[in-house]
């Protein structure tokens, strides 16, 4: 009599194509969504490196008073950065996070304990007796 574990593994059934397009799409989300509030945080900080050294005279050009446009041009980097933090939160939240949700929902179902399979007697088959005994 052959015992369960006696029995050659199971194939187990190839991933669903459109688990791996999920996957696809939130990966290229994802590196959207860091392009985005990279460029938007590094560009503006390029642009200000590059007009402090290419552009002396105008960064030194007085609005009022004390006030330049470098020094201007240089406080507004904290509300850019802010910025770049803000759209980077609202692109997660609306593109990436309903993907990962989604994807890890189907992966928890695909790894909840499955019911186990009874015999007649309404025992599980793995506490079946062995040999020529009759329960």
């Amino acid at each position: 009599m052959q015992q369960p574990w006696d029995a050659p593994p199971q194939p187990q059934p190839p991933a669903r194509t459109d688990d791996r397009d999920d996957l696809h799409r939130l990966g290229s989300a994802y590196r959207r969504l860091r392009r985005v509030a990279t460029f938007t945080a590094l560009g503006y900080f390029v642009i200000f490196l590059f007009l402090s050294g290419y552009a002396p005279s105008m960064m030194t050009s007085n609005i009022t008073g004390g006030l330049t446009i470098g020094l201007v041009l240089g406080l507004l980097q904290l509300p850019v950065a802010l910025v770049a933090i803000a759209m980077y939160e609202r692109i997660a939240r609306k593109n990436v996070d309903p993907l990962a949700a989604a994807i890890r929902e189907r992966a928890e179902q695909a790894a909840a304990p499955r019911p186990e399979r009874q015999s007649r007697s309404g025992r599980p088959v793995w506490q079946q007796p062995t040999g020529g005994a009759r329960a």
